[in-house]
């Protein structure tokens, strides 16, 4: 067998007419070829494989994580500081007219329309 694959890589190389070498190649060598093609191809699909599922498990185990701290109590403090948080509307309201007053003393075309205002 070794002998075999030692063979492989010996040259026999005849000349062409226009001076080229060519080197034949056998039935035997071919199909030895085309095995370790195969192999190797077989390996890095399996390979491919391997790192698709390792990167579905650690994305998997990530969003699990990320799940149960979401899922986690909150104790009354963080509520506090969540509401304490929260822009009053009338905030909203004086921000959004600031704003509209500037860009219509610079009397530019803002982007800003009101197309339609719905009652809720």
């Amino acid at each position: 067998m070794a002998e075999t694959l030692f063979n492989l890589l010996a040259e026999k190389p005849d000349v062409s007419t226009d001076g080229y070498p060519i080197n034949w190649l056998g039935i035997g060598e071919g199909l030895i070829y085309a095995l370790l093609g195969f192999i190797v191809t077989f390996i890095g699909i399996v390979i491919l494989i391997f790192f698709v599922w390792l990167y579905g498990k650690i994305i998997r185990g990530v969003r699990g994580k990320l799940a149960a701290k979401r899922a986690a109590p909150v104790d009354d403090s963080a509520k506090a500081v969540a509401a304490d948080e929260e822009i009053p509307l009338e905030t909203k309201l004086a921000i959004i007219a600031a704003i509209s007053a500037y860009y219509e003393g610079e009397k530019a075309d803002c982007g800003f329309k009101v197309k339609r205002i719905k009652r809720l």
